[in-house]
This record gives C-alpha cells, sequence and structure tokens, in this order.
C-alpha cells in the first residue's frame, strides 16, 4: 500500500474513533450531565480505555467543543444543499423541511444534549464563544440564501425569527413531552410561508 493511501486509511480509522467517542460523550452527557460524566465512564461507553481516548480528545471540554463543531458542520451542510436548490423552488423546499426541523430540535435525546450543551456554555467561556460563533455562522448563510437567493429584505429580522421559532423547541419537548408535532407542523407552515412571504 502506498504511504498516501496508509495515510488516508489511518485517517479514516482515526475519523471513526473520533465519532465512536463523540456518540459515546453524547449518552454519558445526557444521562450523567456535562460534569458527572468522567472521562472512564465516557471510555467505558465507547469500548475503548481511557487512555485512548486522550489520544484523540485533551480532555472534557475538547470532546463537548468537537460534538458543538460536529453540529455547526450539519448546519453548515444543510445550508450548502439550499444554496442549490433552484429559486423557484426553494420557499417551498424551506417550508417542507420543517418537518426535518421538528423531528429534530424535539428529538428527546438531542434535546436533552443540546440543553446540556447550553447549560455549559453558561458556566464555560469557550464553550459559550464556540457557541455563538457557529450560530453567526449559520445565521449569516441563511441571511445570504433568503436576501440574495429570494431577494426579500429585513433578512435579519426573518432569520431571527426562524431560528427562536426552532430553538425553543427543546424547551418545548422537555416541558410537554406529548407534543402533538403534526399539529405544531400545520401552523409552523404557515408561519414560515408567512415569515418569509415578500
Amino acid at each position: 500500500m502506498s504511504p498516501l493511501n496508509e495515510t488516508a486509511k489511518l485517517s479514516r480509522r482515526a475519523e471513526v474513533r473520533r465519532a465512536q467517542i463523540l456518540d459515546a460523550a453524547a449518552i454519558c452527557f445526557v444521562e450523567q450531565g456535562f460534569h458527572g460524566a468522567g472521562m472512564a465512564r465516557i471510555a467505558e461507553q465507547a469500548g475503548m480505555s481511557a487512555g485512548h481516548i486522550y489520544h484523540y480528545f485533551e480532555n472534557k471540554d475538547a470532546i463537548i467543543e468537537a460534538l458543538v463543531d460536529r453540529e455547526s458542520e450539519l448546519h453548515s451542510e444543510k445550508m450548502l444543499g439550499f444554496h442549490a436548490i433552484p429559486r423557484d423552488q426553494l420557499l417551498q423546499e424551506l417550508v417542507e423541511r420543517a418537518d426535518e426541523g421538528v423531528r429534530t430540535q424535539t428529538d428527546p435525546f438531542q434535546s436533552a444534549l443540546n440543553l446540556e450543551i447550553i447549560a455549559e456554555a453558561q458556566r464555560n467561556p469557550l464553550i459559550a464563544e464556540k457557541l455563538r460563533a457557529n450560530d453567526t455562522e449559520t445565521r449569516l448563510a441563511f441571511q445570504k440564501l433568503l436576501g440574495e437567493t429570494l431577494g426579500l429584505s429585513d433578512v435579519e429580522g426573518r432569520v431571527e425569527l426562524m431560528f427562536t421559532l426552532f430553538g425553543g423547541l427543546p424547551i418545548r419537548i422537555l416541558r410537554n413531552p406529548d407534543l402533538d408535532r403534526e399539529a405544531l407542523l400545520r401552523y409552523l407552515r404557515k408561519v414560515i410561508r408567512a415569515v418569509l412571504a415578500d
């Protein structure tokens, strides 16, 4: 095997290991809270030694930062996908994808993890800064999409309202686990159409 192929193989293996650790850490953070979940417990959940985890992450803060980055990468991929949609189909696509946003934001596990990260951001300025930077990047990309692709004005206000609507869903599902998602979606689609109207 060539050195280049060997390096690529090791890089893929490292990515898989990092993802395995992040998935395990997410489970531990949801079950025990950020401060209750030790590296030994994360290692046990990941099926590897704590020493092996330190090969990929310096500490728990680095793990939670990586979780925030992973979420940001997902948002960036979605934004790129939206930019590829023809203008005449974009509004309808944004409305139709509301169900994906509701499903993600009301998933009990993801909601608990998001709230745990937000709670940690209140105590840890580095996590808070990373969350803010990721929010800014996603917000600006969405504003650009609405302004340049759809030709809308006041994109800041429109985007802030959309982010507020979807960002509040994890709290709603915590307070009302029996939330009727279909009823919510019916009205949320109407709100999105109104927010994105000329």
